[in-house]
């Protein structure tokens, strides 16, 4: 059986399980480039207040939360918002499936539920999201979805390192529909 997708939104229950396989993917794919005690120790912590607070601050016009759930369990997860960069729009500022189930489409269907969310509800708005660029699998991914890179600029993470962070655009996201 396929996991299904569903929006979410109010849950504390839900923010914690939301953080909590936020955590374990970023472990996954920030290690090495975060540093190791941030990861090992902090981002529980980090991950649990932001979330907490995102469910807190929901607003179901501005702002959207997907998870693929299987067996009540997310394993799969995006969160895309109008509020995060007003210049930018529609910002995708996560999108993250449980390590042990990539490569089996639940990216690909968070990012075409998040499109048919912008083209359903907010007139086919174009959809930006961010990526660090020494993460290949994710850059090699958006390109081969479409997406084009429209900027590019450092940022500092946590543990000290500076990396170039990639901006990709959308501008008709009823392409990742099809």
């Amino acid at each position: 059986m396929e996991p299904r997708i569903v929006r979410l939104g109010s849950s504390l229950e839900d923010a914690d399980a939301i953080a909590d396989l936020h955590t374990r993917s970023r472990q996954a794919a920030y290690r090495g480039l975060y540093g190791d005690a941030y990861l090992d120790h902090a981002l529980f912590a980090v991950s649990r207040e932001s979330w907490r607070a995102r469910f807190a601050d929901f607003d179901a016009g501005q702002d959207l939360i997907l998870a693929a759930i299987e067996h009540g369990a997310p394993i799969a997860l995006a969160y895309a918002s109008f509020r995060l960069n007003p210049t930018v729009g529609a910002l995708l500022d996560n999108l993250h499936v449980a390590p042990e189930r990539k490569g089996g489409g639940l990216g690909s269907r968070l990012l075409a539920e998040t499109a048919r969310w912008l083209v359903e509800d907010h007139a086919g708005a174009p959809l930006h999201l961010e990526v660090y660029a020494p993460n290949a699998s994710a850059l090699g991914f958006y390109r081969r979805k479409g997406g084009v890179e429209i900027a590019r600029y450092r940022e500092t993470v946590p543990g000290g390192r500076e990396v170039d962070v990639v901006r990709y655009r959308w501008a008709e996201p009823e392409a990742l529909l099809a």
